[in-house]
């Protein structure tokens, strides 16, 4: 999966793939659709919000069940 991550505040964001795990129970895996960086995201990304680096933004986003853990 492509994410953006922030390494340093104030920096650009880095776009790199990433590998996630197979959902555990009372989870879901999204195959994502759309995804977006809001004020709080930014509000990290310019270290305002007292963010622990790195972190991965774009948490606003839109996307298709396509894996479930154990119930």
């Amino acid at each position: 999966m492509k994410v953006a991550v922030c390494y340093e505040f104030g920096k650009p964001l880095v776009v790199e793939e990433v590998d996630i795990d197979s959902p555990r129970a009372g989870e879901v895996k999204v195959r994502m659709a759309a995804t977006a960086i809001c004020h709080s995201d930014i509000h990290a990304i310019r270290g305002e919000r007292g963010a622990t680096l790195p972190i991965v933004v774009g948490h606003e986003s839109a996307g298709y069940i396509e894996e479930v853990g154990k119930t």
